[in-house]
């Protein structure tokens, strides 16, 4: 018999009346799961005002349940149920929600979300037809490896944490666990490489010892015999996980049971946040994933390199030097080539009648940066208007003029990208560029002529 099975042949309910208040019975019977018969007498007051029994909270372990449903309230996203009991853990202390299942008789319910107000424990489930009804029975199974891995990055976060207050006595400010990466954050701007490397092996240390996590209540006023790492932050009854012996921590969150199960621990990076520093770390499955990935990725770097590869940062060095001295000496290069061509278009350019030089010339092969250039140096010599441009399937447009020329070259460019069917492009009246149209040569060179007509038919208008 399934689950849904179950739930149909072995829940019973009874509404009767009692005074003024409706008293509700609820008789859970579920004997392919090992529960015993159990009943639950709840007041229309009782329903309202109960909290949710925090299975999560004795036992991290526990992956499915049965509960009887408390409240269900429309929300945009769906229904927000509200159970007797549940083992979903809700978003808090950095540590995300679970999420999973609630199974009834009719229907498989998708957990979204889980929400803790006021003691009591939310279940966001995905729109249905109808809410769960009150008194209903669910079966809830959460999503095991979300589940574990939060525990492996939470209990990872303490024992982290831990290591560098004993390296640093910098105690941890704020704990982000992450769908991919988790970060803690330090109070001061500044980490050695060398502190990170011990900071990493004196955790990893722990995991290897395999030291059981403890998990106990203390009351407020006892608090003071705990060496807590810091302050708790509720009053009461204070919920600590300790690693033996090592770290003491007020926490609400789900833990593993020993260190070991925590798996490696590995820091990843850390960036410079004001006057604090953010680390970024994994463990366990999320610290092994992220190692295959960079392992394989290395490795086919090297072979694709012929190179071992424990040679591989040698090399990308040798690389990257070896990169600078090329973009060097192509640099120079293109200066010496721009210097050609600024020759050559200086001795072709056309003069106007009242002297102006037009050099109006496409290119397939020079970049924006190299147009920009040329047409710049073009534009130092005196009298020169320069309308430069450059083929492909993103052309570019530059043009500029000497500072002795009264003309403005914005809306000339502008007509020119228009009658290309482009747009973008703009400048001031001595410099405009503009582009990312897709024109060959020849009709690059034909709207650069087009402009150079224009502006010797202006000239010979205004004499």
């Amino acid at each position: 018999m399934n689950v849904r099975e179950e739930i149909r042949f072995f829940t019973f309910f009874a509404f009767f009346a009692c005074g003024k208040s409706a008293v509700f019975v609820c008789f859970n019977v579920c004997p392919s799961h090992g529960r015993t018969p159990q009943s639950a007498v709840l007041s229309a007051a009782n329903i309202i005002d109960a909290m949710t029994q925090r299975l999560d909270r004795s036992d991290a372990f526990l992956m499915e349940f049965d509960a009887c449903v408390v409240d269900s309230q429309e929300v945009s996203a769906g229904f927000a149920v509200r159970l007797d009991r549940s083992t979903f853990y809700p978003s808090a202390g950095g540590q995300p929600n679970d999420t999973g299942t609630l199974i009834t008789h009719e229907r498989d319910h998708t957990v979204l979300d889980v929400v803790e107000k006021d003691g009591a424990i939310w279940h966001v489930v995905a729109a249905s037809a109808t809410p769960l009804p009150i008194g209903s029975l669910v079966h809830g199974c959460i999503d095991w490896q979300r589940r574990f891995d939060h525990m492996q990055q939470h209990s990872g976060q303490h024992l982290l944490s831990q290591a560098f207050a004993r390296r640093t006595n910098f105690d941890t400010i704020a704990v982000h666990i992450g769908a991919q990466e988790c970060t803690l954050d330090l109070p001061t701007p500044t980490m050695s490489i060398a502190t990170l490397d011990a900071v990493e092996d004196d955790a990893n240390a722990i995991v290897h010892e395999n030291r059981p996590l403890r998990i106990y209540e203390v009351d407020e006023s006892e608090i003071s015999r705990v060496p807590l790492r810091s302050a708790p932050k509720v009053h009461g009854r204070i919920r600590i996980v300790e690693i033996e012996g090592y770290d003491w921590s007020a926490c609400g969150g789900t833990h593993v049971r020993s260190t070991g199960q925590i798996g490696l621990i590995k820091l990843l990076r850390t960036e410079k946040r004001g006057e604090t520093t953010r680390v970024t770390f994994l463990c366990g499955g999320r610290a092994l994933r992220d190692y295959r990935a960079v392992h394989r990725d290395a490795s086919e770097i090297a072979a694709s390199m012929s190179i071992g590869r424990p040679e591989l940062s040698h090399a990308i060095a040798r690389l990257r030097d070896e990169t600078r001295t090329i973009a060097k000496s192509l640099a120079t290069a293109q200066l010496q080539l721009v210097e050609y061509e600024t020759r050559e278009l200086l001795t072709s350019a056309y003069t106007l009648p009242n002297g102006w030089r037009i050099a109006a010339v496409a290119w397939d092969d020079h970049d924006a940066t190299m147009l920009r250039t040329t047409a710049k140096r073009l534009a130092g010599e005196p009298g020169i208007i320069a309308l430069l441009g450059s083929a492909g399937t993103r052309a570019q447009l530059c043009f500029a003029r000497a500072h002795n020329v009264a003309l403005d070259v914005a809306p000339l460019l502008r007509n020119a990208l228009q009658a290309l069917g482009g747009t973008k492009g703009g400048g001031s009246p001595d410099f405009a560029q503009g582009g990312g149209i897709s024109a060959d040569r020849a009709t690059l060179q034909q709207a650069l002529n087009h402009c150079a007509h224009q502006i010797e038919d202006q000239i010979s208008t205004a004499l």
